[in-house]
């Protein structure tokens, strides 16, 4: 039997499946690996504005698909 939260992680890894692959690569590193932004952007050689804008477009895609 699946419980709401159940539910609920069903739905984010499936939000986090359907991210580009850059927006993906900022999540992980940021959410998981637990960079910074920084860190992020000296690893992947971007500005820290993109590394942002890319986390903002993980988060609007996996708010939209949890909805």
């Amino acid at each position: 039997m699946t419980t709401p939260d159940d539910d609920q992680q069903a739905k984010a890894l499936a939000a986090i499946e359907k991210l580009p692959p850059k927006a993906y690569m900022v999540f992980f590193a940021s959410q998981v690996e637990g960079l910074t932004y920084v860190e992020i952007a000296q690893r992947e050689g971007m500005s820290l504005e993109e590394v942002q804008d890319h986390m903002l477009e993980a988060i609007r895609i996996i708010v939209r698909e949890m909805q």
